[in-house]
Formats: C-alpha cells, structure tokens, sequence
C-alpha cells in the first residue's frame, strides 16, 4: 500500500496524469504480527468472476464453456504436448465470444453517459495497474483477485502475496506474462481496444515512475528485506538451486513457495480465455 501511495502521489503532480485522475484505488491493511493482520473490507464491488458467473447464469451459459470446449476437442489436455496444448486453447479462443465483462459494464450501467464514463475509468484504472504491477513483479492476478466498483467502474487489485516474480518461478504453471491483459479485459475497452487510452495510460504511467525512480526504488528496497517476503524469496531460491543440482530428493523436501498461489483459480486453463 505504501507504493500505491506514493504511484498516487507521483501520478497526481504530473500535469498529463493529473488531468486525467490517474490513480490506485487502496484498502486499509494493518499488520498485527509477522503472521498475523486485519484487512479493510473493498465496498461497491465485485470479484470479475462473480460477474462473470452471473452473468452466464442469466444468460444461459455454462460458467467453464471454454473449459468444455477444449475437453469437447481433448480430454486429457493435461498430458498433451505443448503444440497441442495451443492448438487446444486456439480451438476454444475461436468458438467461443469472451464478451462477458463487455456486456456487463453495459447492462450495469443506468445510461450511455455513465457507460462511457464508467468504460474509461475502467480502461484507465486497467493500464495504470498493469504498469504497476510489472514493476512490482505482481503475480497471481485470476479473475477472483481483480475486484470491478460498481459505480465508477475502476479496477482493483488484491492479493499482493505473489511479488518480485516469485509467480514467474514457481515449479508449477510459471506465469510468464509481464500482466494480465486476456481478451476478455480487451474487449470490455470496446473500439478502440489496446490502441487508445489503454496505450496513452501505460506510457504517461511509465514515464512518470521513470522520472521518480529513485523514490520507487528506494520503497521497492526496503520490501525485499520485509520478513515475510525474504522469507518465501530465499525458499524460492533454494528451490531452484536444488533442481538446477538435479537432487529430487532435496526438491521434493523443499518448503512449497505458494500453496494458494498453485492452487489458484488463475491456473486453469479455460480461466486464462477471460
């Protein structure tokens, strides 16, 4: 939260960015102990699966249709090989909409005025936390860790656990990817997609935190040496030392990096299509 507020403060004396209420919206997190703290509750809003799951429900749509279709085409997708594996996600990409969120910031808004406003806030509030996100290394970014508000139509993230690339290098379903940008997320931008104020956002973004690197770094810093995080860092690194020196052994004995993070909802495949 404490980067947040400074990307915040950063964001709000930059005359581009200023004028264009660039921002991250933040919850109340109090640490009580080394394992132990109390996290505000985020109102007016909705995890992007439930609406996605409401939405499919009214409309008469299986929740996993993209999950379905690539079982209808193989069913052990597991043992496939990577080739197949495309080929299988490519399938599902083509026969299936992923309008979802497109259809639910229309139907959710009272008229066309609030729907436009609520879109860019949406695209904008989108691009500024995907930047973020790549220089904080965030991970773990499924559908159930992306909350949507209501009324202003702007993203929030939560669940901060998986940072500084651990998500990249975790021994099961790495996530290579900088952000989460599904075609989903795109379409919901509608004509303009990534090319208009997606594009516009991310470079004022990234040129502001370019400018002030010096203060990011010095917060990004003293997280590494939080105790939590150096702790799942340094098991991650020995993790991966132990498998590069080829000791099974050693590996399977070895402290698991994220047990939420493997099992996580984001690591379905039919979920990677939304």
């Amino acid at each position: 939260m404490q980067l947040f507020g400074l990307v915040n403060t950063l964001l709000s004396t930059d005359p581009k960015t200023c004028k264009k209420d660039l921002s991250i919206r933040r919850y109340a997190v109090i640490p009580l102990s080394h394992q132990a703290g109390l996290i505000g509750m985020v109102p007016n809003c909705d995890v992007l699966n439930g609406l996605i799951r409401e939405h499919r429900t009214q409309s008469n749509i299986i929740y996993n249709t993209e999950t379905k279709t690539m079982e209808q085409m193989f069913e052990n997708y597991e043992t496939c090989p990577l080739l197949n594996k495309v080929e299988i996600f490519r399938y599902a990409q083509n026969n299936t909409l992923g309008e979802d969120l497109q259809r639910v910031l229309w139907l959710k808004s009272p008229n066309s005025e609030i729907w436009l406003e609520r879109r860019t806030n949406y695209t904008r509030s989108l691009a500024v936390m995907s930047m973020v996100g790549y220089i904080l290394g965030l991970g773990d970014r499924h559908p159930s860790n992306i909350l949507l508000d209501r009324f202003s139509g702007k993203i929030i993230h939560i669940d901060f656990g998986d940072c500084f690339e651990s998500a990249m290098r975790r021994e099961k379903y790495p996530e290579k990817i900088p952000f989460r940008l599904t075609r989903m997320l795109q379409k919901a931008m509608e004509v303009s997609g990534i090319e208009g104020n997606f594009r516009n956002t991310c470079e004022n973004t990234m040129r502001v935190m370019r400018a002030n690197k010096d203060s990011l770094l010095a917060i990004l810093e003293a997280f590494v040496y939080d105790p939590l995080l150096s702790f799942r860092l340094l098991n991650l690194k020995a993790l991966i030392n132990q498998k590069n020196k080829g000791d099974a052994g050693d590996v399977l004995a070895a402290p698991e990096v994220s047990v939420e993070s493997r099992n996580a909802p984001g690591v379905n495949p039919g979920e990677m299509l939304a």
